[in-house]
This record gives structure tokens, C-alpha cells and sequence, in this order.
């Protein structure tokens, strides 16, 4: 697989791995995916990270296989259960010294983004006090796959806001469809 614009971390390869063990799906992914994408998923820490060809085989596959709504649970499996533990800590941080408010925790989507995806770019613009654009720029062409899994893993931070709900308004495709640009209200 030549290498692209970005790239995805083994630990990002590792949760992905690891919801769709907790879903029941790791077989028939694996019977389905591409021989690279296969070694990648079987030992995600083999490199630190992966190409984005990796991601795209197996997020184009559970997809296919699952269907949207399933796509979005593991999504939300994944960041709550996998990323969630490298990222949680610092999302509490910020919810305890700016306060509970689902801006404090998409103003933090840029950095936790590193963590997981290289040479992806997120920016949040808030939008007056209840609402804002959360902007996610790839250096290439995405699917609407790539939508879905924003949900699922919007769906685990907005989990952390007790108290304020927060839902995705809609999601629009821009430059491209190399950007999607994730309204937020609450």
C-alpha cells in the first residue's frame, strides 16, 4: 500500500481491533480486509503507525459488513473504551479548571486528533455559547464512513458532559470532501 497523507497510530489499529472483538465482527473483518491491512490488525504495534490505506480497508469493510449504525457503535466503543483511556484524563482536567461545557471538551479534539490520526488537522470554532463547527481536514478525499465514525466518537465525549447534552446539528463535506465540517449544538 503506498504510503498517502496520513497516517493512523497503532494504538488507533489496536481499538479498532479491540471494539470489534467486543462486537463480535473480528472474523469476518478480518476474513474481508486486504493481506496488508490484515498484518497491520494482527499486530498493530508492529510500527508505530500505519497508512491511512489501513484505516480506509477496515473502516470500508465494517461498514459494508455492519452497516451505519453498527459502524458508529464501535466507533463509540472505541473512543470510550481504547482512546478514551489515554484521553479521558485530560478531558476531565479541562472539564474540572474551564468548566463543564461541551465547548471545553471539543476545544480539545485538535490535540487528542495527534494521538491518533498524523496529518489530519481538527480546529474548533465555537459559534456563540451553545453551539460551534468542529472542522476536520484531511489531506485527502474522505468517505461518508468517515462521518459515521465522528458520530460514535462524538457520541462517547458528549457522554462525559453530564447534565449538557450536546448533539451534531449535521455534518457537511467541504474542499473536495477532503474536510468535514461537524456542527455541534447543545
Amino acid at each position: 500500500m503506498a504510503v498517502r497523507g496520513f497516517e493512523v497510530t497503532a494504538v488507533y489499529v489496536s481499538g479498532f481491533k479491540k471494539a470489534l472483538q467486543d462486537l463480535g465482527l473480528l472474523e469476518q473483518v478480518a476474513a474481508k480486509i486486504a493481506p496488508a491491512t490484515k498484518a497491520a490488525l494482527d499486530a498493530p504495534f508492529s510500527a508505530r503507525t500505519h497508512d491511512a490505506d489501513v484505516l480506509r480497508d477496515l473502516s470500508d469493510v465494517l461498514h459494508a459488513l455492519a452497516g451505519a449504525e453498527t459502524f458508529q457503535k464501535h466507533s463509540y466503543l472505541m473512543a470510550r473504551d481504547s482512546l478514551g483511556k489515554i484521553l479521558t484524563p485530560m478531558f476531565k482536567v479541562a472539564l474540572a479548571l474551564t468548566g463543564r461545557s461541551p465547548a471545553t471538551l471539543l476545544a480539545r479534539v485538535p490535540d487528542s486528533v495527534h494521538q491518533v490520526l498524523r496529518g489530519v488537522k481538527a480546529t474548533w470554532l465555537p459559534d456563540g455559547s451553545n453551539a460551534g463547527v468542529l472542522r476536520v481536514d484531511y489531506p485527502e478525499p474522505v468517505t461518508s464512513v468517515a462521518a459515521d465514525g465522528w458520530r460514535g466518537t462524538l457520541k462517547f465525549l458528549f457522554e462525559l458532559i453530564e447534565g449538557m447534552p450536546a448533539h451534531i446539528v449535521k455534518i457537511e463535506t467541504l474542499n473536495e470532501v477532503r474536510t468535514l465540517a461537524i456542527h455541534v449544538q447543545w
